[in-house]
């Protein structure tokens, strides 16, 4: 009999289909690696604790994102504005199967009652991301943006298009297509991004100015 196939992504898998299974997190590495089939010296050669799968999860959905968009020999090509608009859209494709995951985790929760979300962001403010040289706003903002203060954009900008991508219940999650064009439209065109603080401001901020209905809570 073939030995089962262990890795860092099949424990993922494994723990994001225990969560929607049980309505839980395992209580035990015990229990988690019972449920697998695998042992817990398996389990230990790639994480520590139950927690830091969840922290990892949401690491390599922006790390996977940042390599798929570096890759892209056309990439560099790109006006900041495109390269905000590749980095939303491949972040979507990188979700997508695990949709019902993450609506669990977002649905009717703010995003700083998730602190695995916190290892998530680094992988953004701890990047290289030089895109915000390329903003297209209006004059008299263009020097007013720091580097810096994009990532928090681009940050805030993702999850929010994340919170509104788990209430869209249009075929195929279009609307989510459109509210990333239009505020991303917003930031880049109208130069009329807000300096707010909470994400679920930037997200309502978006909304509103689009006549979304669907708010987040």
């Amino acid at each position: 009999m073939a030995k089962k196939s262990i890795s860092a992504s099949s424990i993922q898998k494994g723990f994001q289909d225990y969560l929607l299974e049980e309505g839980k997190i395992p209580e035990t590495v015990r229990i988690f690696t019972k449920y697998l089939k695998i042992s817990d010296e398996d389990f230990y050669k790639y994480y520590g604790s139950l927690k830091n799968i969840e922290k990892s999860i949401w690491k390599d959905y922006f790390s996977r994102t940042l390599k798929v968009i570096q890759n892209d020999p056309e990439f560099e090509e790109m006006d900041g504005r495109e390269k905000h608009l590749s980095f939303l859209y491949t972040l979507m494709e990188i979700v997508k199967p695990d949709r019902s995951y993450i609506l669990y985790k977002l649905e009717n929760k703010k995003p700083h009652e998730l602190p695995e979300l916190q290892g998530a962001k680094k992988v953004i403010t701890d990047s290289d991301i030089d895109w915000a040289k390329n903003f297209q706003f209006l004059p008299d903002k263009a020097q007013s943006i720091t580097q810096s203060a994009y990532k928090q954009v681009l940050w805030s900008h993702s999850v929010a298009t994340l919170i509104f991508w788990v209430k869209d219940d249009s075929a195929s999650a279009s609307d989510t297509d459109v509210f990333i064009e239009k505020t991303t439209r917003t930031a880049f065109d109208i130069g009329e991004l807000p300096a707010l603080d909470s994400i679920l401001d930037l997200s309502k901020f978006f909304l509103q100015k689009m006549g979304f209905s669907k708010a987040p809570a």
